[in-house]
Parts: structure tokens; sequence; C-alpha cells
């Protein structure tokens, strides 16, 4: 058996792991919201510590942050800088994206309908924000190194700032556990339904994106796991 050939396929393969792993999530996670019924807010805290629950309405929020690059109010904001490098190699230019930093930032907010609010902890949630700022910039200095090193030959770079944000007063939808004090959460530890999701698209938005998506996955998947398997045959025949 040829062994190169051999790990090859065995990469592939985990490849192949991965986007089935990432289907199975998808699946569930638009079970449970088909499994799940939307709750009147003011009914979140009747409910038992640890129960999964839904609700959509509208953020509101006291004590709003400041989005690092936008300078927007919101309640959870997501800030990525992003550095573009050029480099030439054996006369080839080459380009590489690296992402230098990542932050995230949440205040507490409630999500209010017709029956009233229920206060909603966002640490640990898988959020879908709305993004309101991606730019290049560089500043002088970083501009003038770029210049020289592509002169130089070395190639140049620029960084790219985008961010993400959760506004408030803009609907949303949440899918998360109770917790103490009838608010929303993640799931208690050692919970079995480890759902936690929060995003500004609607129930039925987020539902037809996320089956888009896994049926996406699953191709890829079949894909991968033929090329693997497409790889180890040649393997097998050419030692």
């Amino acid at each position: 058996m040829n062994t190169v050939l051999a790990i090859v396929s065995g990469f592939v393969a985990l490849f192949g792991l991965g986007c089935l792993w990432f289907w199975k999530k998808l699946r569930d996670e638009i079970a449970l919201m088909a499994a799940t019924a939307t709750s009147r807010a003011a009914d979140i805290a009747k409910l038992a510590p640890g129960t999964v629950a839904e609700v959509a309405g509208t953020i509101r929020c006291a004590a709003p942050l400041t989005g690092e690059f936008s300078k927007k109010p919101c309640v959870y904001s997501r800030s990525e800088i992003e550095r573009k490098e050029e480099r030439w190699r054996d006369g080839k230019r080459e380009t590489e994206y690296v992402t230098e930093r990542t932050t995230e930032r949440h205040a507490p907010f409630e999500v209010e309908d017709v029956s009233g609010r229920v206060a909603v902890d966002a640490d640990g949630a898988t959020v879908e924000a709305v993004e309101v700022y991606n730019q290049i910039g560089n500043s002088t200095a970083e501009t003038v190194m770029s210049v020289v090193m592509s002169v130089a030959g070395s190639g140049g770079y620029e960084r790219r700032y985008k961010e993400s944000i959760l506004a408030p007063d803009i609907p949303v939808y949440v899918l998360g556990s109770v917790i103490a004090g009838g608010a929303l959460g993640k799931p208690p530890h050692g919970a079995k339904i480890k759902e936690f999701l929060i995003t500004y698209k609607s129930k039925a938005e987020r539902a037809r994106s996320s089956r888009r998506t896994s049926i996406i996955m699953l191709v890829l998947a079949i894909l991968f796991f033929a090329g693997a398997l497409a790889i180890l045959i040649a393997a097998i025949k050419n030692p």
C-alpha cells in the first residue's frame, strides 16, 4: 500500500466526518426548533429551570454597549481584525488571510412581546448578528511599511476591520433554557439538549437557512468520503 496516499485518504475522510458532524448538528437544531412551541415572554418565568423554551420579540436594553468599530449601540458585538498578507515565492504572488483578533461582548437585555418581557443572558450563546462594519485600512505607518515591503519584493499587507452586532429595538428569536430568575440562557451543565441560539432572523428564516446549509454539508460529506475511498483504492493498487 502507498503510505502517502493512505494518509491523504485519511485526512480527506476526516474532512468528511467534520461535514457529517455539522450536518447532524444542524438537523438536530431544526428538529428541536420544530418541536419547541414559541412561548410568551411573560410565561417563561413559570417554567421549571432547565426547560427548553423559545421566545420571539423585540430586543430591549437599558444600558447598551457601543460597537468597537461601528460605534453603534448594541447588546452584542463581534469585532474582528483580519490581515491580508501578500508574499512573493518562486516568482509567484501568494495571498494569505490571518485573523489577528476576535472580540465578543454582550450586555444583559430583554425580549419584549405583547405579554411582557423576559431577560436573556447571552453568555455561551451561538449568536447570529448583523454585519454593520467591513472596512480595509492601514495606519499611515503601516501603509508606508507595506509599500516598502512590496517594493523590496517581500510583498505587503493590509488589515480588514469587521463587526457584527445585535442592536436594541430590533426583532430577535431566542432558543435556550430557562435559568434561575426566570430568564433564558445556556443549558445547565450536563443537560442533554445544549442548544442556545440568538438570531436576528425569524424562526422560519433560521430553519430555512439551517436546512440549506445542512444539505450542503451532507453533499460535501458524501464527496469527501467518495474522494477518500478513491484515494484509498489508488493507494492499494499503487504500493
